[in-house]
């Protein structure tokens, strides 16, 4: 989803910054060996405790809109296009925090052309017969997925839910509504649900690729097994949350009508409507169900769209989507039984 805003120096001198902090050696996210001092103590949640959270504490959860303003600031300090140094340093810093809370993360590479805008050169232009074809020739780059797996607590457990968010931009926008509002919305999900039992496998996806023709989530979805794709229960997606003004986030479904995903919501009266092209539609494509929480954005009193700068984001907004998909999460991993 596209939203034009322009970086200024002084955002330019805050990423420099933040370059030296990860000592200029990031060259992409699998630097798993880096031991980069990034995330605070007071952020670090474990998992390998044998003392897990109550189901009963689910009623009473409550997640952070500090936490997560301050991820939307520490990724919006420039753009971060596709396969470029920017996304991949954002994409280390998302890892490392979720190493942090918890989680063991894997990187996926995938290669990547800059396409022609024209349509009909695209994947959305080529019908679904091209849509997963990676034939691409020589490629422009290679760009990568970061993904955080939260293993079942119980035996014998198939199904997997899946919450997703991209964390690219275009060249001309830092995107803190486009995506850094919901990659903050999922880090803050992660950081809450981990010490919770599961009967499921969760997993948390950080696409890229999003703004370049879905590179990222087409890719991911492609590489699915057949027995993956089918214990697949839902994808969760979060594009575009929390922006000012009267616009509620609502449940994106393919035809704008009540899916087995949106009944996951049903106690919390959100609107169902057509979902706008985001990494939800990937897994619709391949039959995996799934569903984007997004809003539709502000326009100005010409029809355009209002600046996607940090300023315009409500933490409150950000907050009530975060709590709903985290009870949404936990009551599905407590009542999904093992197959």
């Amino acid at each position: 989803m596209n939203k034009n805003a322009f970086i200024n120096k002084h955002n330019f001198l805050q990423f420099i910054i933040l370059l030296a902090a990860l000592n200029f050696v990031v060259t992409g996210c699998n630097n798993s060996n880096k031991n980069y001092e990034l995330i605070s103590n007071t952020d670090t949640v474990t998992s390998s405790t044998t003392s897990f959270a109550s189901p009963s504490d689910i009623d009473t959860l409550s997640t952070d809109g500090n936490k997560m303003m301050n991820t939307i600031e520490k990724i919006t300090l420039t753009t971060r296009p596709i396969g470029s140094q920017e996304e991949k340093t954002v994409c280390e810093y998302l890892r490392l925090q979720l190493e942090a809370f918890g989680y063991k993360t894997k990187i996926q590479e995938f290669p990547y052309i800059l396409q022609s805008l024209k349509l009909k050169n695209t994947p959305f232009g080529n019908g679904d017969a091209k849509f997963f074809d990676f034939n691409i020739g020589k490629p422009d780059g290679t760009s990568q997925n970061l993904i955080a797996i939260k293993n079942p607590t119980t035996p014998g457990s198939n199904d997997i839910i899946i919450v997703s968010a991209h964390y690219d931009t275009t060249n001309h926008s830092t995107g803190a509504i486009d995506n850094a509002s919901g990659v903050a919305v999922l880090m803050e999900v992660a950081r809450n649900i981990v010490n919770f039992p599961s009967n499921i496998e969760v997993r948390f996806l950080l696409f890229s690729g999003e703004e370049n023709y879905l590179y990222g989530s087409r890719y991911y979805v492609n590489k699915l097994t057949e027995d993956e794709r089918k214990h697949i229960i839902a994808d969760i997606n979060l594009d575009c949350i929390g922006e000012e003004g009267a616009n509620k986030a609502i449940l994106g479904t393919r035809n704008g009508k009540e899916t087995d995903v949106s009944k996951l919501f049903a106690d919390y009266n959100m609107h169902i409507k057509k979902g706008p092209s985001s990494d939800q539609l990937s897994f619709w494509k391949a039959g995996i169900p799934a569903l984007t929480i997004t809003q539709y954005p502000v326009m100005d009193q010409n029809g355009k769209d209002l600046p996607d700068e940090i300023f315009r984001i409500n933490k409150a907004k950000l907050k009530v989507v975060s709590d709903i998909v985290s009870k949404v999460l936990l009551n599905t991993m407590c009542s999904t039984s093992p197959e």
